[in-house]
């Protein structure tokens, strides 16, 4: 099972998630690093382990549609080994061309943003995205017709549950479960809830592919030692 640090970057600076309540989120506090700069909190995520994949979210881009390009230009340029995962609020096939154009970053498609999902059975789009499912408050985020046809399913699935992220509640195993009953042919990656070694090995003993993790990461709660015991 992957694990797969999340970054959340707002007006250019790292910040903190908390249940999905995004206008209140603060800058990061972190034992690793005391810095807010992306580059340089991936800089301290790459000392603490060598992960070789990270997840973006840019959340002017998921809130208000501001692609930070600048960002995503530095990023694929410093880090051309590691594969980004990045969530920049796409709506459509543009939105998508526009993150699809760096080699080492693969878009991600949330439910949330997405406006019509048709586009989403192109072959070239199923191979280079992920789909990210989103819920709050037990509502899934987004055209429903996307969650109950699979047909737009692409070979990797993000289950997202923004009321767990940061929440100290552990991982939504229901709906993860619920999903990966559904997922044939897809692969299933957890966000939200993750607080210790213990939920890392309850999701890898219900064969999730990976799981996101930001807080558990931050303050130590995941330590180096239990990290690399999954590598």
């Amino acid at each position: 099972m992957k694990i797969i640090p999340v970054i959340d970057v707002m007006r250019g600076k790292v910040v903190q998630a908390r249940r999905g309540d995004r206008h209140n989120y603060q800058l990061l506090q972190s034992i690793i690093t005391d810095k807010y700069n992306p580059i340089e909190v991936i800089e301290a995520l790459l000392a603490l382990q060598a992960f070789q994949t990270v997840y973006i979210a840019d959340l002017d881009a998921i809130m208000d549609g501001e692609f930070n390009s600048l960002l995503y230009a530095d990023i694929s340029g410093k880090f051309p080994t590691i594969q980004f995962l990045l969530d920049a609020g796409i709506k459509n096939k543009d939105d998508w061309n526009r993150i699809a154009k760096y080699s080492n970053i693969k878009p991600i498609i949330g439910s949330e943003t997405l406006v019509d999902p048709v586009w989403l059975e192109d072959k070239d789009v199923k191979k280079k995205s992920i789909l990210s499912l989103d819920f709050k408050q037990g509502q899934f985020l987004g055209d429903d017709v996307l969650l109950n046809e699979q047909k737009y399913w692409p070979a990797g699935i993000i289950v997202m549950n923004l009321d767990c992220i940061g929440s100290e509640k552990g991982p939504d195993l229901n709906l993860l479960i619920q999903i990966k009953a559904c997922a044939v042919t897809s692969d299933i990656y957890a966000a939200g809830g993750v607080r210790n070694i213990d939920d890392l090995n309850e999701l890898k003993d219900q064969n999730i592919e990976g799981v996101l993790v930001a807080s558990a990461l931050h303050d130590g709660r995941l330590t180096k030692e239990m990290i690399r015991s999954f590598y």
